[in-house]
């Protein structure tokens, strides 16, 4: 009661008419603001920071989705920083529009980790259903992306895979004032969510008991399947987890959420296969099997061809190009 007497009389003087700025309309402001606070609302070393008013708020209905790309760290220490900033934002812009398309809020990235939330700013309903779509979305659209940088960032890169951990649950939110202003979420469903993330596996949509409680609740049942180990999670102990089922055809609309990018990738969109995925090709018979010490290639070995490949292609290029600027190209022509 002492709050809405407050935000009451803080108001009074604009009219029967003003609209009340309630801690949600004000993370609302900051947000659409694109993280700028007014200069009013930055506190300085001549104000004491209890008597400012936070912008924060609890929002009870939420999910939160923790996503990381496993194998980062060993790929990243034998790449230039250009690739490495190259990957990262190939997968983040993609990740980005699947999350403008379907409403979902992405709060931040820190390093290879993508941070998301349903049910906030705005409250929905079906909250945990658009998360989980969404990581569908991204986790299928990462495997083919992988894939089509290798020739461009080097051997290993098709291996690289997202691993996403989902839980549901009530977040408190608010902006931390100060040189750099952010929005940030705290609570238990932020920690838990992150847990359900580094116990996950590749390729693979950890949930949460309460998300999918929330899945099952909402007929959606049949797109999960329970784990079979328990999973140990510091300060809860042993949980009961579940993985979404990527294969469920009730699902299958996700796959054209971002079929619409300029690389015509998105069309392409499947469940990821597994490796090592036998090739038909083969040296039996040609000579190389004695060689090479192999009768047939699978899809690693081939990417690793293509790309040495097109590294010889392009070094070849170079040189040419530089005789001929050189002139020596055209001299030995000549004679």
């Amino acid at each position: 009661a002492w709050k809405n007497s407050k935000n009451m009389s803080s108001n009074s003087s604009l009219g029967e008419g003003a609209l009340i700025e309630t801690p949600k309309i004000r993370l609302k402001s900051f947000i659409s603001s694109g993280s700028a606070l007014p200069e009013d609302q930055m506190p300085n070393n001549h104000q004491v920071s209890v008597a400012m008013e936070p912008i924060a708020d609890l929002f009870p209905h939420t999910t939160i989705m923790f996503a990381d790309i496993a194998g980062f760290t060993a790929w990243s220490s034998e790449r230039e920083p250009s690739q490495v900033f190259t990957l990262l934002e190939t997968i983040y812009r993609d990740m980005d529009k699947a999350a403008k398309k379907l409403n979902v809020f992405k709060v931040e990235t820190v390093g290879d980790c993508y941070v998301a939330a349903t049910g906030i700013p705005d409250p929905q309903e079906n909250h945990a259903e658009i998360m989980v779509r969404f990581a569908r979305s991204c986790l299928l659209r990462i495997d083919l992306l992988t894939k089509e940088l290798e020739s461009q960032l080097g051997p290993g890169t098709a291996e690289l895979a997202m691993r996403f951990g989902i839980h549901t649950g009530p977040v408190t939110a608010g902006v931390l004032r100060g040189q750099k202003a952010r929005f940030q979420l705290f609570g238990d469903t932020m920690n838990t969510a992150s847990r359900m993330e580094s116990t996950g596996m590749k390729n693979k949509i950890h949930l949460s008991t309460d998300t999918a409680d929330k899945l099952t609740k909402a007929g959606f049942g049949h797109w999960i399947t329970k784990r079979q180990d328990l999973v140990h999670v510091k300060g809860k102990g042993d949980m009961q987890t579940y993985w979404l089922l990527l294969g469920s055809s009730s699902m299958s609309e996700t796959s054209s959420v971002i079929s619409d990018d300029t690389s015509g990738l998105g069309a392409l969109i499947r469940a990821p296969r597994s490796r090592p995925r036998k090739n038909k090709a083969s040296f039996s018979g040609t000579g190389l099997d004695g060689v090479l010490g192999v009768t047939e290639i699978d899809d690693s070995l081939q990417r690793l061809i293509d790309w040495n490949v097109d590294v010889l292609i392009t070094l070849l290029k170079r040189v040419v190009a530089n005789r001929i600027a050189t002139g020596v190209g055209s001299k030995a022509l000549s004679t």
